[in-house]
């Protein structure tokens, strides 16, 4: 009990002296510049493609859109290609299953051609999300269409398959040059705002999934250890897709997603952040998934938030937990597992203090089908005004 005091007087402390550090800064969330956004996942998707028609879909996106903005939302994140898979049409990518129903099956509209003319309609920028590398999370390839290119390149170094999934492998340059066309044909045909990727890069730190390639490149007279090497697959992919993305249009932005934990980053899905955040010509924005309380003991809010701050050089977004709401958090220690459960609103403080440090423009919340009708949203919303 005592503890769990402390640590919330700490954070009144914090928060109240803010503008005395010189951390407050002159933008308010109310300003252009500042991105309020809502991720909107591929299954929050499937619930306004499936069984409905294009003019259904068009109506009920219309009116999601329309009340993001009048809520104060500035930006949608859709999730466009989350399993080597697309809702739009795509030269590279079978349609998703989650459009309509089955992979590679007819794409009877294209959702989003209709979602960027709706949400630049009512004011919002459009993002298209992307899982680059994850094909599928079963390892069964009878579930892919036969359009699918892990289809064609299944037996070969292209992928890489564990008890996780079945994943492109970052050591190919094929996969590489797969991954940019598909941003290249978003970025020349749909006029989307940005292009983000989340947190999925190797599926695995077991050195047998990889084998293979790793072994061709020092028997090329590679140098780098397995850890550096895979480091540097996954680096070379996020510079040749920045690349691509700025030979189409310098004004669409492309940044990424990464998990909280910087270390477990670099060391366990070899994305190395820190690189892409301090180096030109690999992103332009960061946003930290750091889906945590303010009491969690392992990776605190304000402290994660600092952290990801002192590394990074680059635009910096912060992803929040509204779909925590009302839930025990499990691994957050005893300190914090009933701070979401005790408080309605967690994420409407998150707003408002992120609003007060200059280094961070902008918050994401994940995700769509979490904004309900109920006090913390009703705080959330209140602290974006």
């Amino acid at each position: 009990m005592y503890k769990k005091i402390i640590s919330v007087v700490l954070i009144v402390l914090f928060l109240a002296g803010c503008t005395a550090q010189g951390t407050e800064k002159n933008d308010s969330p109310k300003s252009a510049e500042y991105v309020k956004a809502v991720w909107m996942t591929y299954y929050e998707l499937s619930s306004f493609t499936q069984d409905n028609d294009e003019q259904e879909f068009k109506k009920q996106i219309s009116k999601a859109f329309k009340e993001l903005e009048s809520n104060g939302f500035n930006r949608v994140t859709v999730q466009v290609r989350p399993f080597a898979d697309a809702f739009y049409k795509s030269d590279y990518f079978p349609v998703s299953a989650y459009c309509f129903k089955s992979q590679g099956s007819e794409l009877l509209y294209d959702p989003l051609a209709i979602m960027t003319e709706a949400a630049h309609k009512y004011g919002l920028s459009i993002e298209a999300w992307i899982n680059p590398y994850r094909v599928s999370s079963s390892t069964d390839f009878s579930e892919l269409s036969d359009k699918n290119k892990a289809v064609e390149w299944k037996d070969t170094d292209n992928l890489i398959v564990c008890d996780s999934g079945i994943y492109f492998n970052p050591a190919s340059s094929e996969v590489t040059k797969l991954i940019c066309n598909g941003v290249k044909e978003i970025v020349e045909n749909y006029q989307v705002d940005s292009i983000c990727f989340d947190d999925y890069f190797y599926p695995d730190t077991d050195k047998s999934i990889d084998e293979s390639s790793y072994k061709a490149y020092t028997e090329n007279s590679g140098e780098l250890s397995l850890e550096d090497w895979r480091r540097e697959n996954v680096s070379n992919m996020v510079k040749e897709v920045y690349s691509t993305v700025k030979s189409v249009n310098e004004n669409i932005t492309f940044g990424i997603s990464p998990a909280s934990d910087i270390e477990n980053d670099r060391d366990s899905l070899y994305a190395d952040v820190e690189k892409w955040c301090t180096s030109e010509g690999y992103i332009d924005y960061i946003c930290p998934q750091i889906y945590f309380g303010f009491l969690n003991e392992n990776q605190p809010f304000m402290k994660t938030t600092k952290n990801w701050i002192q590394m990074s050089d680059c635009t910096m977004y912060v992803a929040l937990p509204l779909y925590k709401a009302g839930k025990e958090d499990e691994f957050a220690g005893d300190s914090g597992i009933n701070e979401f459960v005790d408080n309605n609103n967690i994420i409407a403080r998150q707003v408002t203090y992120l609003s007060k440090l200059e280094s961070v423009k902008g918050f994401y919340i994940f995700s769509y089908s979490s904004l309900k009708d109920n006090d913390e949203t009703k705080n959330l919303y209140s602290a974006m005004q």
